[in-house]
């Protein structure tokens, strides 16, 4: 897993050094105001990075280990992915929670088809966003519509990642 962190790491930083050349071909402001804002983004970004993985570090630790291996392991099989997929709905923040929290459960035994349900219920039915946004600007009959059209997403990611990990393993 580390190799796969520092190439993404690479390919992160290529690309940025890449736009900041294009921005310096620009021969205006460009650079300099794209600096200033990534800057100023890393002052805010940085102390919430800092304190969710000291979390999910922390979390990882108290976590009660067996019940989320026994609940949410790769032995769970189908009911972990729907148990995954519930508790999904129990995360009302953005990715500096929900990350942490997948990657405290990650270190503690949940398994890869369970986290892919558990992000994808959390990705599509933020319960926060639907509240501040979708219901005040969208309406409830959106909502209905949205989450009964795809109600059943999680669970599917979750069973198409089990299959792509059988499908891996069995290359090895």
């Amino acid at each position: 897993m580390q190799d796969t962190v520092s190439i993404i790491a690479f390919i992160m930083w290529t690309g940025a050094l890449a736009l900041i050349l294009v921005a310096a071909r620009r021969r205006d402001d460009t650079v300099r105001q794209g600096l200033s804002m990534s800057g100023g983004y890393f002052v805010i970004m940085a102390p919430r990075m800092f304190f969710a993985l000291f979390m999910a570090i922390f979390a990882a630790e108290l976590l009660p280990r067996e019940t989320i291996s026994s609940w949410l392991g790769a032995e769970s099989g189908f009911t972990g992915i729907l148990i995954a997929s519930a508790a999904g709905l129990l995360v009302p923040a953005g990715g500096i929670v929900a990350f942490p929290l997948a990657l405290a459960m990650y270190k503690i035994g949940a398994g890869i088809p369970q986290l892919t349900a558990f992000l994808t219920t959390w990705e599509i039915f933020a319960i926060h966003r639907m509240i501040a946004f979708e219901w005040p600007l969208l309406g409830t009959r959106f909502i209905a519509l949205r989450v009964s059209s795809s109600f059943m997403l999680p669970p599917l990611a979750g069973l198409i990642a089990a299959g792509l990990v059988a499908l891996l393993l069995n290359e090895n």
